[in-house]
């Protein structure tokens, strides 16, 4: 019933969006239009299930903010999670030998939840990593920015800040890796 009603204000705001095209637009007024373009793509972007979350900055537990390279990301397509993010903190329990991230798979979300919030939205998917039970929890503001928290059974709880985007094909350099 949420849905239904905030697709009727939207396609409300459009229709008077678009009766006012005639009229001389200030700046303010040009800004809400691209600030409701931009919150509707990012509505429809995450219905999808299919986005990808670019990281820029890493916030471990306990430490500074380390920036990253444009590569690292958590991409949802559908049911599957495709996590390439670093890790840095402490753990509690580590595989023996590894010699890549302990957030490097791409496995089956067991349990996924979507809430509208006030902003923007609040994203929930849970998988299970051999031994590692994650929790990425996404909020997306309506503009596209997001913040990532992954809660770990093994390891520190560690955030990133970065966008959100439409899910493309896998980078032959990410694939190579």
């Amino acid at each position: 019933m949420k849905k239904q009603f905030f697709l009727l204000i939207l396609s409300l705001a459009l229709f008077t969006v678009q009766a006012q095209e005639t009229a001389p637009k200030s700046k303010k007024q040009i800004k809400a239009a691209e600030q409701l373009k931009k919150a509707e793509e990012t509505d429809r972007l995450l219905n999808s299930r299919n986005f990808v979350f670019r990281a820029r900055q890493a916030s471990p537990t306990g430490g500074g903010n380390i920036q990253l390279d444009f590569y690292f990301d958590a991409a949802i397509r559908g049911d599957t999670l495709v996590s390439y993010l670093p890790f840095y903190g402490v753990a509690y329990r580590a595989d023996y030998a590894s010699h890549q991230s302990p957030f490097h798979f791409t496995q089956p979300i067991e349990n996924y939840r979507m809430e509208k919030e006030k902003k923007g939205y609040l994203i929930h998917a849970e998988v299970k990593n051999g031994m590692d039970y994650l929790t990425y929890t996404f909020r997306v503001s309506g503009s596209g920015y997001a913040s990532l928290t992954v809660t770990s059974t093994n390891r520190q709880t560690i955030s990133y800040n970065g966008v959100v985007e439409p899910a493309g094909e896998v980078s032959k350099e990410k694939a190579n890796r």
